[in-house]
């Protein structure tokens, strides 16, 4: 038996897609907690999640900060390129742009994470930020990834 090592949150994904049990709470990291993310629905490389921002969220104008909406952009598109990552890859943002196109109160929101193309070192994602019935486009944003092995140091999992 040899001990490899894997990203958990790439991990989780493919559990969960695989077994189709979506609407699942992904709280793998302290922000996703905070803003109660929920992976509503997907497959590898497109990916639906929700979030509920609080008012602890805003900033003085009472909308939500355009800080919270970047790192639910990012999050997105990390993991809908996590969801196309063999066993022992993960990846890290490396440019982010992000357009703020409306502004957003305190409420749950959805956002899809599309990847474009992964190579074997880099990846290409786009990401969008819609009130629940997808009438408002609220923000958007492209990024690029670097695509590495995980880790030597992180989690262990048995093949």
């Amino acid at each position: 038996m040899q001990t490899l090592n894997d990203n958990p949150d790439r991990a989780l994904l493919e559990k969960i897609i695989a077994g189709q049990t979506f609407d699942f709470a992904i709280e793998t990291t302290e922000g996703l907690k905070e803003l109660g993310a929920r992976l509503v629905s997907g497959s590898p490389g497109e990916l639906e999640f929700s979030f509920m921002v609080s008012p602890k969220a805003i900033q003085g104008n009472g909308v939500v900060s355009g800080g919270t909406l970047m790192t639910m952009l990012d999050y997105a598109m990390a993991y809908a390129v996590l969801s196309k990552l063999p066993f022992g890859k993960t990846c890290a943002t490396t440019s982010i742009a992000v357009n703020m196109q409306s502004a957003a109160t305190p409420k749950r929101l959805k956002v899809t994470g599309n990847v474009d193309r992964v190579g074997r070192q880099v990846a290409f994602a786009r990401s969008e930020v819609h009130d629940v019935e997808r009438n408002i486009l609220i923000a958007n944003a492209s990024a690029t990834f670097l695509v590495m092995d995980v880790n030597p140091g992180g989690r262990k999992f048995n093949q």
